[in-house]
């Protein structure tokens, strides 16, 4: 079996994706860091977690006209791709999950449908060694069963926290997260790096809320349901790497009895709207007890 490139502009190759069978489609796309406590040979070590979060809305119904409200359902795609990088800057495990869900128009917007069951997939990554050098070097990312992702935006943040990792002994989420940005900043120059090569940005990282950490809780756990009293809260964050969310709406055209294959409309814009407030607000939290 070929392997199928799933992430950024990509044309499928043999394995076609469940979102690109509808003619319409609205992709979000989210980054966020947290620290974690792993264990690892039998001792706890601090770990860097890096997620890509996105999130493919599938309907057969135009976007919404003025004269014409649109009822029909929503079936949505919401993967979280993981990266765990090690206090040495070395990327020690990564892995993607996918949850499938169904919204329902109920009242003039479109809800969880509760009668729908979730649906929750885990695809591994390969092993350490191999998948950081597949990740710095070549910016893809290969799964066990054989899929192919390839990186654009996230590969830049998980290139910058390795370097932190690496050369600061400081965790690339407590720089984003720290308040005392000078000393840190300092610190930096000491040692030689640019500001620039460790995402350095003044001021704080944003942190996400309460509501957020446990909706992100859920899209990072392989279980069916979230159950936020099993949840290990991190060291450090989560935060937000980006406060904006990429967006992008794709459609496929149906001329003459000819349907096209699913393409990119217009050009990809950037919303202050995040993907874990769409999700809290389509009512997403009844999974978690």
């Amino acid at each position: 079996m070929r392997p199928s490139i799933v992430l950024g502009d990509y044309e499928p190759e043999t394995i076609p994706e469940p979102w690109q069978e509808y003619q319409y489609r609205d992709l979000y796309r989210s980054y966020y860091t947290q620290s974690i406590s792993m264990k690892i040979n039998g001792l706890f070590h601090c770990i860097t977690a890096l997620t890509s979060l996105e999130l493919n809305k599938c309907y057969t119904d135009p976007v919404e006209k003025w004269e014409n409200e649109s009822t029909t359902p929503r079936n949505c795609y919401l993967s979280a791709l993981t990266i765990y990088i090690d206090n040495k800057g070395r990327i020690i495990k990564g892995e993607k999950v996918n949850t499938t869900f169904r919204l329902k128009y109920a009242n003039g917007e479109h809800i969880l449908d509760s009668s729908t069951k979730i649906r929750k997939e885990l695809e591994q990554c390969v092993d350490k060694k191999e998948l950081h050098n597949l990740v710095i070097k070549n910016k893809q990312i290969t799964f066990k069963n054989g899929k192919i992702y390839l990186l654009k935006k996230f590969h830049e943040y998980i290139i910058q926290a390795s370097i932190c990792n690496r050369r600061t002994y400081v965790n690339y989420t407590y720089l984003k997260v720290s308040e005392n940005r000078n000393e840190l900043n300092n610190k930096l120059s000491l040692l030689g790096i640019t500001t620039a090569a460790v995402g350095f940005l003044p001021g704080k990282a944003p942190v996400i809320a309460d509501y957020a950490i446990k909706i992100l809780g859920f899209a990072i756990s392989a279980e069916p349901r979230f159950s936020l009293a099993e949840y290990t809260y991190p060291v450090n964050g989560p935060v937000y790497l980006d406060e904006q969310t990429l967006y992008q709406h794709y459609k496929r055209d149906n001329t003459g009895g000819y349907v096209s294959p699913q393409r990119a409309e217009g050009k990809p814009m950037n919303k202050v709207r995040d993907i874990l407030k769409e999700l809290e607000d389509y009512g997403l939290k009844t999974a978690i007890k």
